[in-house]
Protein backbone atom coordinates (compact mmCIF):
# COMPACT_ATOMS: atom_id res chain seq x y z
CA UNK A 1 0.00 0.00 0.00
CA UNK A 2 2.89 2.38 0.82
CA UNK A 3 4.15 1.90 -2.49
CA UNK A 4 1.49 2.47 -4.05
CA UNK A 5 1.04 5.56 -2.49
CA UNK A 6 4.27 6.78 -3.08
CA UNK A 7 3.69 5.81 -6.95
CA UNK A 8 1.07 7.86 -7.14
CA UNK A 9 2.27 10.74 -5.39
CA UNK A 10 5.52 10.71 -7.99
CA UNK A 11 2.58 10.24 -10.74
CA UNK A 12 0.74 13.25 -9.69
CA UNK A 13 4.32 15.37 -9.36
CA UNK A 14 4.92 14.51 -12.94
CA UNK A 15 1.48 15.35 -14.04
CA UNK A 16 1.77 18.79 -12.59
CA UNK A 17 5.26 19.62 -13.99
CA UNK A 18 4.34 17.82 -17.81
CA UNK A 19 0.62 19.80 -17.89
CA UNK A 20 2.17 23.33 -16.73
CA UNK A 21 5.47 23.88 -18.97
CA UNK A 22 7.44 23.26 -15.84
CA UNK A 23 8.88 20.41 -17.40
CA UNK A 24 9.50 20.24 -21.80
CA UNK A 25 9.88 17.24 -23.72
CA UNK A 26 12.89 16.55 -25.86
CA UNK A 27 12.32 18.29 -29.71
CA UNK A 28 9.48 20.28 -28.52
CA UNK A 29 10.01 24.39 -27.77
CA UNK A 30 8.15 27.45 -27.83
CA UNK A 31 6.69 29.36 -25.20
CA UNK A 32 3.32 27.86 -23.49
CA UNK A 33 0.18 30.52 -24.00
CA UNK A 34 -2.71 30.87 -22.06
CA UNK A 35 -6.08 30.24 -23.73
CA UNK A 36 -9.70 29.54 -21.90
CA UNK A 37 -11.66 26.98 -22.27
CA UNK A 38 -14.09 28.46 -24.24
CA UNK A 39 -12.00 29.17 -26.95
CA UNK A 40 -11.60 25.22 -26.95
CA UNK A 41 -14.94 23.93 -27.40
CA UNK A 42 -17.37 23.33 -30.06
CA UNK A 43 -20.40 24.98 -28.16
CA UNK A 44 -21.13 26.74 -24.76
CA UNK A 45 -21.45 24.18 -22.05
CA UNK A 46 -24.47 22.20 -21.82
CA UNK A 47 -26.42 20.81 -18.81
CA UNK A 48 -27.75 17.32 -18.11
CA UNK A 49 -31.34 16.11 -17.83
CA UNK A 50 -32.92 16.37 -14.47
CA UNK A 51 -34.89 12.77 -14.45
CA UNK A 52 -35.08 10.19 -11.91
CA UNK A 53 -32.94 6.93 -11.95
CA UNK A 54 -34.63 3.97 -12.69
CA UNK A 55 -34.16 -0.05 -13.00
CA UNK A 56 -31.17 -1.46 -15.98
CA UNK A 57 -33.58 -2.16 -18.84
CA UNK A 58 -32.05 -3.86 -21.52
CA UNK A 59 -33.45 -0.82 -24.12
CA UNK A 60 -32.56 1.61 -21.60
CA UNK A 61 -29.17 4.44 -21.74
CA UNK A 62 -27.65 4.09 -18.45
CA UNK A 63 -27.93 7.23 -16.76
CA UNK A 64 -24.19 8.84 -15.48
CA UNK A 65 -24.85 10.78 -12.33
CA UNK A 66 -22.22 12.58 -9.91
CA UNK A 67 -21.77 9.30 -7.86
CA UNK A 68 -20.83 7.04 -10.86
CA UNK A 69 -17.75 9.11 -11.35
CA UNK A 70 -14.75 8.05 -8.85
CA UNK A 71 -11.67 10.80 -8.08
CA UNK A 72 -9.46 9.47 -11.13
CA UNK A 73 -12.03 10.69 -13.63
CA UNK A 74 -13.38 7.13 -14.44
CA UNK A 75 -16.98 6.00 -14.53
CA UNK A 76 -17.99 3.42 -11.85
CA UNK A 77 -20.29 1.20 -12.96
CA UNK A 78 -21.70 -0.77 -9.85
CA UNK A 79 -24.79 0.77 -9.04
CA UNK A 80 -25.94 1.57 -12.32
CA UNK A 81 -28.93 2.93 -13.46
CA UNK A 82 -30.80 3.55 -16.28
CA UNK A 83 -32.62 6.98 -17.15
CA UNK A 84 -36.65 6.36 -19.19
CA UNK A 85 -37.02 10.01 -20.43
CA UNK A 86 -38.67 11.21 -23.89
CA UNK A 87 -35.68 13.36 -24.40
CA UNK A 88 -33.15 10.96 -22.75
CA UNK A 89 -31.11 10.57 -25.95
CA UNK A 90 -30.44 14.53 -26.50
CA UNK A 91 -28.26 14.11 -23.27
CA UNK A 92 -26.21 11.19 -24.64
CA UNK A 93 -22.25 11.57 -24.40
CA UNK A 94 -20.22 10.99 -27.13
CA UNK A 95 -16.52 10.93 -28.29
CA UNK A 96 -14.20 14.09 -26.82
CA UNK A 97 -16.79 14.97 -24.81
CA UNK A 98 -16.20 15.52 -20.83
CA UNK A 99 -18.18 16.44 -17.98
CA UNK A 100 -17.65 18.52 -14.67
CA UNK A 101 -19.58 18.00 -11.63
CA UNK A 102 -20.95 21.21 -10.88
CA UNK A 103 -22.81 21.58 -7.27
CA UNK A 104 -22.12 19.96 -3.84
CA UNK A 105 -18.86 18.38 -2.37
CA UNK A 106 -17.79 16.80 -5.55
CA UNK A 107 -17.63 19.95 -7.44
CA UNK A 108 -14.98 20.10 -10.45
CA UNK A 109 -14.71 16.61 -10.80
CA UNK A 110 -14.86 15.10 -13.99
CA UNK A 111 -14.92 12.25 -16.47
CA UNK A 112 -14.26 12.27 -20.20
CA UNK A 113 -16.50 10.04 -22.29
CA UNK A 114 -15.12 6.81 -23.14
CA UNK A 115 -17.24 4.27 -25.58
CA UNK A 116 -16.01 1.29 -23.80
CA UNK A 117 -18.50 2.43 -20.97
CA UNK A 118 -21.34 2.26 -23.12
CA UNK A 119 -24.33 4.71 -24.68
CA UNK A 120 -24.40 7.35 -21.11
CA UNK A 121 -27.18 9.70 -20.07
CA UNK A 122 -25.22 12.47 -18.40
CA UNK A 123 -27.39 13.89 -15.33
CA UNK A 124 -28.72 17.40 -14.03
CA UNK A 125 -25.52 17.99 -11.78
CA UNK A 126 -23.23 17.13 -15.04
CA UNK A 127 -22.17 20.05 -17.26
CA UNK A 128 -21.07 19.16 -20.63
CA UNK A 129 -18.45 20.22 -22.53
CA UNK A 130 -17.45 19.40 -26.11
CA UNK A 131 -14.11 19.54 -27.07
CA UNK A 132 -12.61 20.76 -30.55
CA UNK A 133 -9.81 18.60 -31.30
CA UNK A 134 -8.05 20.57 -33.69
CA UNK A 135 -7.05 23.42 -30.48
CA UNK A 136 -6.61 20.75 -27.20
CA UNK A 137 -6.23 17.35 -26.57
CA UNK A 138 -9.25 15.49 -24.39
CA UNK A 139 -6.55 13.33 -22.86
CA UNK A 140 -4.10 15.84 -21.89
CA UNK A 141 -7.28 18.19 -20.62
CA UNK A 142 -8.58 15.56 -18.66
CA UNK A 143 -5.01 14.93 -17.39
CA UNK A 144 -5.17 18.19 -15.95
CA UNK A 145 -8.31 18.03 -14.25
CA UNK A 146 -6.05 16.20 -11.94
CA UNK A 147 -3.50 18.47 -11.09
CA UNK A 148 -3.53 20.77 -8.06
CA UNK A 149 -3.25 23.86 -10.69
CA UNK A 150 -6.72 22.90 -11.63
CA UNK A 151 -7.98 21.85 -8.06
CA UNK A 152 -6.60 25.67 -6.79
CA UNK A 153 -9.28 27.24 -9.41
CA UNK A 154 -11.89 24.88 -8.49
CA UNK A 155 -11.35 25.84 -4.88
CA UNK A 156 -11.42 29.85 -5.91
CA UNK A 157 -14.13 29.55 -8.17
CA UNK A 158 -16.51 27.70 -5.39
CA UNK A 159 -16.35 29.34 -2.51
CA UNK A 160 -19.24 30.71 -2.34
CA UNK A 161 -21.99 31.55 0.89
CA UNK A 162 -23.79 28.05 1.06
CA UNK A 163 -23.10 24.71 -1.23
CA UNK A 164 -20.19 25.28 -3.06
CA UNK A 165 -21.16 25.41 -7.24
CA UNK A 166 -19.76 26.19 -10.35
CA UNK A 167 -21.98 27.22 -13.24
CA UNK A 168 -21.31 26.51 -17.38
CA UNK A 169 -19.98 29.83 -18.02
CA UNK A 170 -17.28 29.88 -15.04
CA UNK A 171 -16.13 26.74 -16.62
CA UNK A 172 -15.65 27.83 -19.91
CA UNK A 173 -13.82 30.94 -18.39
CA UNK A 174 -10.96 28.50 -17.27
CA UNK A 175 -7.41 29.61 -18.13
CA UNK A 176 -5.55 26.44 -19.65
CA UNK A 177 -1.32 27.16 -19.87
CA UNK A 178 -1.00 24.89 -23.47
CA UNK A 179 2.00 23.74 -25.63
CA UNK A 180 2.14 26.06 -28.53
CA UNK A 181 1.59 22.77 -30.86
CA UNK A 182 -1.61 20.06 -30.27
CA UNK A 183 0.74 17.61 -31.40
CA UNK A 184 2.89 18.51 -28.00
CA UNK A 185 -0.36 17.95 -26.34
CA UNK A 186 -0.46 14.56 -28.00
CA UNK A 187 2.99 13.23 -26.84
CA UNK A 188 1.83 14.51 -23.23
CA UNK A 189 -1.41 12.77 -22.92
CA UNK A 190 0.33 9.72 -24.48
CA UNK A 191 2.97 9.65 -21.74
CA UNK A 192 0.19 9.92 -19.05
CA UNK A 193 -1.64 6.88 -20.60
CA UNK A 194 1.77 4.90 -19.94
CA UNK A 195 2.15 6.20 -16.45
CA UNK A 196 -1.85 5.10 -15.92
CA UNK A 197 -1.37 1.84 -18.05
CA UNK A 198 1.94 1.03 -15.59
Amino acid sequence: VLFRSKKRDLKRGAMQELLTGERRLPGFSGEWGVRSLRSCLLASPDYGINAPGVPVSGDLPTYLRITDIDDDGRYISVNRVAVNHSLAMNYLLGKNEIVFARTGASVGKTYLYDAKDGELVFAGFLIRARIDCQKLNPDFFAAYTRTSSYWGWVRVMSMRSGQPGINGNEFASLELCLPPTVEEQHELAGILSDMDAD
